[in-house]
């Protein structure tokens, strides 16, 4: 929701517009020191306490947030906001798995990633909406007073879900902490770390090639801001849908299969920036590249829980946001160095090259595997709390 008063508010203080990345890079590097420690809590500690401690300092971050006047401050802010925020998916995508039927965990798991992709179009309008009307202020309150409801409802309607731990014995591995995902890893061994590639591939080649698309679509092809926020919105839109309603697919055809098909469809939007001026053509683009993008995320998350026992799986889901956190943390940081220097159709390429052959590395796990991960034995849950 405050997403689009930033710019205004770095211009209105006279600081670059390069400074939203500072932002970023401080956010990325909150959610990496703060990912194992989180994940290690979502399992020891349970789902539902980190929920609600993630969406505290979303609470406390917003309301603090319009009395602060200087970048460094607000880049602290939004150190902090990347602390708290390290727990809140992983302890969503454990309590989602932990209650899920396994035949249809990718089906629910997009529920989850829908209702995500829906506020990422509805909040930026109704802030940009309350920025225009009210002020600066109005987004940041009414995000936070948002996160307090959400708190209210963990607390009185969300039960915890996380299974008794099964007790260690002396001969076996420790789960004595995060260090026991390195100890006692997921297997197969390189499933993991093919999924961890998909995630950090695609999310470095988005916001890598973040800043060549700006200037893309508003100098080359004179786009205005409107325009802009259509192309995004539609996006969007067409993730939340291929999510709600797609979603399952990997659940009767095969995970890998459905993340190569994603990938593939996903990179109609850099071929589409690059080559389609013309806007109902980028448009398209634009909803195929959504909808691939929405196959994708069902389709790791289940994967994810399919590989991991289910003592394992906030661990296992901070270690997915660690990776997001680098690739958030790197893209950017190239693109700085790169931006000025090269022209906006190497970048694409580039990211059109980098997903391609991460989906032929895809299909060759998709081979392997055929339809099926690897099932792993329920543990019962602790009950409702």
């Amino acid at each position: 929701m405050p997403y689009p008063v930033l710019a205004p508010w770095l211009i209105a203080h006279n600081l670059g517009l390069g400074s939203l990345g500072w932002m970023s890079f401080a956010f990325s590097l909150g959610n990496l020191i703060a990912a194992p420690a989180a994940g290690y809590l979502v399992d020891r500690w349970g789902r539902r306490p980190m929920l609600i401690v993630g969406l505290i300092v979303i609470v406390i971050v917003n309301l603090v947030t319009p009395f602060v006047d200087a970048l460094l401050p607000f880049v602290g802010l939004w150190f902090v906001l990347g602390l708290g925020n390290a727990g809140i998916m992983p302890a969503a995508l454990a309590a989602t798995a932990d209650i899920a039927p396994p035949e249809l965990r990718a089906k629910w798991i997009g529920y989850v990633s829908g209702g995500i992709s829906i506020g990422l179009i509805i909040g930026p309008t109704i802030g940009g909406v309350l920025y225009d009307a009210v002020g600066f202020a109005a987004p940041f309150v009414v995000s936070g007073v948002m996160a307090l409801i959400a708190v209210v409802l963990v607390i009185f309607i969300v039960p915890e879900t996380r299974p008794v731990l099964v007790p260690e014995t002396i001969d076996g591995p420790s789960r004595s902490g995060f260090g026991d995902i390195w100890r006692n890893p997921p297997r197969p061994l390189g499933v993991l770390l093919v999924l961890l590639l998909v995630e950090f591939v695609w999310t470095f080649a988005w916001v890598a090639t973040e800043p060549a698309m700006l200037r893309q679509l508003y100098e080359q092809y004179a786009y205005t801001a409107t325009m802009f926020g259509v192309v995004v919105g539609v996006q969007g839109a067409a993730t939340a849908l291929g999510e709600f309603g797609f979603g399952g697919l990997s659940d009767r055809f095969g995970r890998f299969l459905l993340i190569a098909i994603g990938l593939t469809i996903h990179t109609a939007w850099y071929f589409g920036i690059e080559y389609f001026s013309q806007y109902s053509l980028l448009i398209a683009a634009s909803i195929l590249a959504g909808f691939g993008a929405g196959l994708v995320t069902p389709a790791v998350g289940a994967a994810y829980v399919d590989i991991s026992s289910a003592d394992q799986r906030g661990r296992i889901a901070s270690l997915k946001e660690m990776v997001l956190a680098l690739a958030g943390m790197l893209g950017p940081l190239v693109a700085a160095l790169a931006t000025d220097y090269f022209p906006p159709a190497y970048f694409f390429r580039g990211a059109t090259v980098m997903i391609l052959l991460t989906s032929v590395l895809v299909v060759v796990m998709a081979w392997r595997y055929r339809r099926r991960l690897v099932g792993v034995v329920e543990i019962e849950p602790v009950g409702e709390s």
